[in-house]
């Protein structure tokens, strides 16, 4: 298969829709000056702030114009920062411990998981300013980068295997693109250097196969953890990431289609619903036990983890130097 005629259908993770953009393998590499477009968007929001002053020129329009350039230099800064993320290549370097393998379904990565995490003390004011004060695009976070500062500090980095069709690397765990011919192979290789997997459910073909792959190593089968999404006590955080999905189309799979899709696997989870914030891992047969429930911080989905494995590596007498 040539790369310019690729199918997402090789992994199966849209269903084998074509790909609507070229795929590429190996580190992201960008010409776009992203510096120069942030850079020529201020000076000219700046500019524009001053025109009124010497020449008849609308405030309001000039204030519109504004935002809109504001708009641009937000995105331009936030893309020339994801260009700079380091690739899984680069991490494992870095950090030699086993690292954590997250799976999801391509298409489905922008699905916002919780809001950025602030302390409880903060008054409403505090918060409120915290919130404009954020970083570019902070403010609501997918799964992967909700948890990945606190599995890298207490478990090991985050890595996944990269969309090809990406044109910057993603905010959350450190990519690895490698070609068609190849990925499986890469993948089962993963699986095997991997403490652990994260997996996002959405249903698909590729995931499910991944998946299988997970399920079919005796090793690794009780190493998978699943989460359902977190809920804020006033449900102010979680209306956000709701109306954030349904804009995107990137909502949350049902837990009834969750379940119904890890059975056809072998996984088997509750029936019912465990509610927001829980953290799922499996019995060596494949059995779900629900280890917490509502978790709304990093830390209370990642804790969990950290005791489930460190009984495991206990039992197995392979704890790693963490």
């Amino acid at each position: 298969m040539k790369r310019g005629d690729a199918s997402v259908g090789d992994r199966g993770l849209t269903q084998g829709a074509p790909m609507a953009r070229r795929a590429t393998f190996g580190p992201r590499r960008t010409r776009v000056p992203y510096a120069v477009i942030a850079a020529l968007a201020c000076l000219a929001g700046l500019g524009l702030l001053l025109l009124p002053l010497f020449v008849s020129f609308p405030w309001g329009s000039a204030v519109r114009l504004v935002m809109v350039l504001g708009t641009v230099g937000a995105w331009a800064t936030w893309s020339g920062q994801r260009r700079n993320y380091p690739d899984a290549v680069t991490i494992r370097e870095q950090d030699p411990r086993p690292p954590v393998l997250f799976l999801r379904t391509f298409g489905k990565e922008s699905s916002y998981f919780s809001r950025r995490e602030l302390p409880s003390h903060l008054t409403r004011a505090q918060r409120l300013k915290a919130r404009l004060g954020e970083q570019y695009f902070e403010s609501l976070k997918t799964l992967e980068a909700f948890v990945r500062s606190e599995l890298g500090e207490r478990v090991g980095p985050l890595v996944a295997l990269g969309d090809p069709t990406d044109r910057l690397p993603r905010d959350g765990a450190a990519r690895m693109w490698v070609d068609y011919g190849v990925w499986r192979d890469e993948f089962r290789r993963q699986i095997a250097d991997a403490r652990c997997v994260i997996a996002e459910i959405h249903v698909s073909p590729g995931l499910a196969w991944e998946l299988a792959e997970v399920f079919g190593s005796e090793h690794r089968r009780s190493r998978l953890f699943v989460f359902t999404p977190p809920r804020a006590a006033n449900g102010r955080a979680s209306f956000a990431v709701s109306v954030n999905n349904r804009l995107l189309r990137q909502r949350p799979e049902s837990w009834e289609k969750t379940v119904e899709f890890m059975a056809e696997i072998g996984y088997v989870l509750p029936a019912e619903s465990p509610g927001p914030g829980a953290v799922i891992g499996f019995t060596p047969a494949g059995a779900g036990v629900v280890l917490a429930t509502a978790a709304t911080t990093a830390a209370g989905f990642v804790t969990p983890i950290v005791e489930a494995l460190a009984v495991m590596e206990a039992r197995r007498g392979n704890t790693p130097d963490i």
